[in-house]
């Protein structure tokens, strides 16, 4: 981790970022309203959801809004999910219905580095051409990441980054997550240092809560968790990956996850983890930092 502006080697930022901006309208609705609590300070749109056409008029209502584009080659776990693309046929990415796969196993073995780069552009594009200001770039559940075969897109993600000058969502400590294989972690690091001599900016550390309900678990052991986790986050930039959504019917038929989404929903606007954040002297910041930071590395032409 580099000395930042405005960041010293000893200080902790954390980016609270919302994934699944646009899965339904009470997600879009639980995530503006974190936003306008200020309990969270980015999200990632999933572009090829239906109710992603409302994010942009929320965007436009409230400024706090801050949104990357949450890169999608799979589909949610009862939600079939279709390409943005539409100029040709993205053959090597959907299946013979025309959908996005549910497994990360066929999107690596199957995807065409050509069209998972036209798919991805076309997800930015969409976002840029309906007025949001991206912030960054993340994988949703991870399939440009080669966490399957071995088999990742993370190059055809870094042109993109270039071409849009967007920081991408990878954590430099990834290489020291001791269930990653030693030909995992050199794998990385070579990316990492590939994404470097680009200029592509990362943040350090990643935060993410289980994407499940555990059992037994609850509300209580949820919040002390993350209390946790805040209180002893190293230095440098961590991102908090979080979920939230109200719960209502259409939430519930898309996921099995539903009453997790609503509890992460009353977590992060709860006083005793905003009380915890500033109590531990932790700078909260958006992936705008980063990407400011990126764009003024760019060199004059």
């Amino acid at each position: 981790m580099l000395e930042r502006p405005g960041l010293t080697l000893i200080d902790r930022a954390i980016i609270i970022n919302a994934d699944d901006f646009g899965i339904t309208h009470s997600t879009n609705q639980a995530i503006a309203e974190l936003f306008e609590n200020d309990s969270i300070t980015s999200s990632s749109l999933i572009v090829p959801c239906a109710a992603a056409n409302e994010v942009p008029e929320l965007c436009a209502m409230n400024h706090k809004i801050k949104v990357g584009i949450h890169l999608t080659l799979t589909s949610i776990e009862n939600y079939s999910l279709k390409p943005v693309f539409q100029e040709y046929n993205l053959g090597s990415l959907v299946t013979n219905e025309g959908f996005f796969p549910k497994d990360l196993v066929s999107v690596e073995k199957n995807a065409n580095p050509i069209q998972v780069k036209a798919e991805l552009e076309a997800q930015i594009l969409w976002a840029l051409s309906h007025g949001i200001e991206v912030t960054h770039l993340d994988s949703h559940a991870g399939s440009v990441m080669g966490l399957a075969t071995g088999r990742d897109f993370l190059e055809v993600v870094f042109d993109l980054c270039e071409k849009y000058e967007l920081p991408f969502n990878l954590p430099l400590r990834i290489i020291d997550q001791p269930f990653f294989s030693r030909s995992q972690k050199k794998f990385f690091e070579q990316r990492i240092l590939s994404a470097k001599r680009r200029g592509i900016e990362f943040i350090d550390d990643l935060i993410s809560l289980p994407y499940s309900l555990e059992p037994r678990e609850n509300y209580d052991q949820m919040r002390d968790w993350l209390i946790r986790q805040i209180k002893y986050c190293k230095p440098g930039i961590t991102q908090i990956v979080a979920h939230p959504a109200k719960v209502t019917k259409e939430l519930q038929s898309l996921t099995p996850h539903f009453e997790k989404r609503g509890l992460e929903f009353l977590l992060f606007n709860d006083p005793l983890i905003k009380h915890t954040l500033q109590n531990n002297h932790i700078k909260l910041i958006s992936w705008e930092y980063l990407r400011s930071l990126q764009r003024s590395k760019k060199p004059p032409y």
